[in-house]
């Protein structure tokens, strides 16, 4: 039994993020055919000529330009103008404001560019000295001496917090935003040996940097004597 059942715990996680992922984009199918198709069967020349499926499918066609024509229209002064109105409008209602927001926010920070949502990942001592976070650099400015960073909650990383943490006092990983939301969503268990290498090598450096600061800045104090 203790076999069979580790067996299908395995099974269970090698499947399950297929068979969740396939629900819902099975149930994104149903919202849309529900929504679209019966517009379209009121159009003769379309429901007497093509089949049920067809308009299934020219429904998910239509579905994504008006939403690439909304983006299109966001884009301009006046789609601004609206949105703009709309969101002041949704945020005076007392319940779903609150749903309305925190939605959005998660949504401005998924679904923009990575490049231009977070930028790098980083290595930092916190909370404490000797202990390591990995953060996700979202605001870098060359004449800041302060770097903004993500700090992503395990195993939800649409919470954290955001830390203004010294540029010295942070190290850079040499792994991609996408392979550090895996591992932080993981709690870690996610991670090759390769990245596991990499983050020891950065901690290390990391904690050898004020010495070799104080180092530098003492044989420079000797140059000038």
């Amino acid at each position: 039994m203790k076999h069979l059942r580790k067996h299908f715990l395995t099974g269970l996680l090698a499947v399950a993020p297929l068979l969740i992922t396939l629900w819902i984009l099975w149930r994104f199918y149903g919202l849309v055919s529900g929504t679209m198709r019966p517009w379209l069967q009121r159009l003769p020349a379309l429901s007497d000529t093509y089949p049920d499926f067809f308009l299934t499918f020219a429904g998910l066609v239509v579905f994504f330009l008006l939403i690439a024509l909304i983006g299109l229209l966001a884009r301009s002064l006046f789609g601004l103008a609206v949105l703009r109105l709309v969101d002041r409008a949704v945020e005076r209602i007392p319940v779903v404001k609150g749903v309305y927001s925190g939605i959005k926010q998660i949504a401005s920070v998924f679904l923009q560019d990575r490049r231009t949502a977070f930028q790098r990942v980083v290595l930092f001592e916190y909370p404490r000295p000797g202990i390591f976070s990995v953060g996700l650099v979202t605001r870098d400015e060359a004449a800041s001496p302060l770097v903004n960073v993500f700090l992503p909650t395990t195993p939800n990383p649409t919470s954290g917090f955001l830390l203004l943490v010294p540029r010295e006092d942070l190290k850079e990983v040499q792994v991609s935003v996408e392979e550090a939301v895996k591992i932080i969503v993981s709690g870690g268990s996610v991670m090759t040996e390769r990245q596991a290498a990499q983050i020891a090598v950065d901690a290390r450096a990391l904690l050898l940097a004020p010495a070799a600061r104080d180092l530098a800045a003492t044989a420079k104090e000797s140059d000038r004597d």
